[in-house]
């Protein structure tokens, strides 16, 4: 019973130690939009395990796109990312406006 979860929990903290690093290396994110500071909105959300070894991760970034000056409007972005291991580059998946999600559909967050 408790082999299983123990294998998956090994799993899940060996995936974010490698984001982690993945993050933190500038080489390994040249030709994305990623930086090193971002690992601190990352959040791992699935990875594929082949024989004990950690194939590809999936991961999202939380953006705030700088609204334009004269615009009210404010937006939250998640970006999804999926990388190959063990040599792979980034590369996104898709993003997701949140606040149009949430609010009104303008951009404008709810409450």
């Amino acid at each position: 019973m408790f082999g299983g979860w123990w294998r998956r929990h090994r799993l899940a903290r060996r995936a974010r130690a490698t984001l982690r690093r993945l993050l933190a290396d500038p080489a390994r994110l040249a030709g994305t939009s990623l930086r090193p500071a971002h690992a601190t909105r990352a959040d791992l959300v699935d990875w594929i395990e082949d024989e004990g070894t950690l194939s590809s991760l999936t991961f999202t970034i939380l953006r705030h796109p700088r609204p334009h000056p004269f615009s009210r409007q404010h937006h939250l972005v998640a970006e999804v990312w999926r990388v190959e291991l063990p040599d792979g580059t980034p590369t996104r998946l898709r993003g997701l406006n949140l606040s149009k999600l949430q609010g009104d559909g303008d951009g404008r967050p709810a409450g």
